[in-house]
């Protein structure tokens, strides 16, 4: 073969390696699999920009109506959505958060950016409905009271809010009804007795659930030394109950009396080792949740909470650097993830500084 006909051979051959090396990386770096996921690693942006690049014809009937809603409510905005209520302060509460997650989720501007634009907007509100008729004062009417404004306010007319960061992000969350039992808790080290507070007939589910369309939101948190609950996603007598909720949530709860300065993505590693340290049923399910979620982002708290929950395990169980493989987390017995996971928990103990 001449020399000319084998270069040419040779340069077709690598182009088309790299068209197919190229093609792989595309596909795995999306996947409809983990859409959700995406979208609670802050980033609609990274969804919608590969669902416009996908023909409708290679996709399923599912996967176009998820297309169509992401499409519908973060670029055209053309969705018409239904606030469950008829409360104008609600509505316009709720509007504008929802103005401020699309702009942060799709990068069309910085948190800081945003939350001082859309801040002036709340503002704006309170001063045309709530300061003519005496319920807040003119002097109190400023960015930095918003968050304690909107809490009052809604408190004031009945309603139930948690307003509070997930993540990085500005988070509201409405109920109006609640009920509380106490439950008591076994750790690795300790036993407490917690109060939880149940969550009915909640209105908004935060930024999540406006991201995911409800598949992922917080199930619960902590608030000073009581527990919240979204009830209807647990069934009380589950291991998910007992151990993704109550064992999470109560190692939050006493690493914040314990410890000086823990939150972030620390406070969810402890967290989420301390879930691992007492699962039968459901480690698998753990496992498999981290490795779908988990990020190297340390701006990311519960992604990155997970990749390092995965790294460490992944050396103290298979002595390597990061194992992705679902497969091989399956064959690891429950007791030798719980042990593995109490043990990091232990060592993570010791580096922390007590109040």
């Amino acid at each position: 073969m001449p020399a000319k006909s084998k270069t040419l051979l040779f340069l077709l051959v690598i182009t088309f390696v790299f068209i197919q090396c190229q093609q792989r990386i595309t596909n795995e770096a999306f996947s409809f699999d983990k859409i959700y996921y995406y979208a609670i690693q802050e980033d609609v942006a990274k969804i919608v920009n590969a669902i416009n690049s996908i023909p409708d014809d290679s996709l399923s009937s599912d996967q176009k109506e998820i297309k169509e809603k992401y499409i519908s409510r973060f670029q055209t905005k053309t969705e018409k959505f239904d606030f469950k209520t008829r409360d104008s302060l609600i509505n316009n509460v709720l509007t504008i958060f929802q103005n401020y997650w699309s702009d942060v989720l799709m990068k069309k501007k910085s948190l800081r950016e945003s939350e001082k634009e859309n801040g002036l907007l709340m503002v704006k509100y309170f001063q045309s409905n709530f300061f003519k008729n005496g319920q807040v004062s003119e002097n109190e009417i400023k960015v930095e009271n918003i968050t304690s404004i909107l809490s009052n306010l809604l408190r004031q007319n009945g309603y139930y809010p948690r307003i509070d960061r997930t993540g990085n992000i500005l988070d509201l969350i409405i109920w109006t009804k609640q009920s509380k039992e106490i439950y008591t808790v076994n750790l690795a080290d300790t036993t407490v007795n917690v109060p939880v507070v149940f969550i009915d007939s909640t209105i908004t589910l935060g930024w999540e659930g406006y991201a995911t369309f409800d598949h992922f939101y917080p199930g619960g948190w902590t608030g000073g030394d009581t527990l919240y609950c979204i009830k209807k996603d647990y069934d009380i007598n589950s291991e998910k109950f007992k151990v993704s909720y109550l064992t999470h949530e109560t190692q939050h709860l006493i690493d914040f009396r314990i410890y000086s300065g823990i939150s972030g993505w620390p406070a969810e590693y402890r967290a989420k080792l301390a879930e691992l340290s007492v699962a039968e049923k459901t480690v698998y399910d753990l496992t498999n949740a981290f490795l779908k979620g988990h990020k190297n982002d340390s701006r990311l708290t519960h992604p990155y909470a997970e990749y390092r929950v995965i790294g460490n395990l992944s050396k103290e169980i298979f002595n390597e650097k990061f194992v992705t493989d679902t497969l091989r987390w399956k064959v690891i017995s429950y007791l030798e993830i719980n042990n593995a996971s109490r043990k990091l928990l232990k060592q993570n103990s010791i580096h922390l500084k007590k109040k």
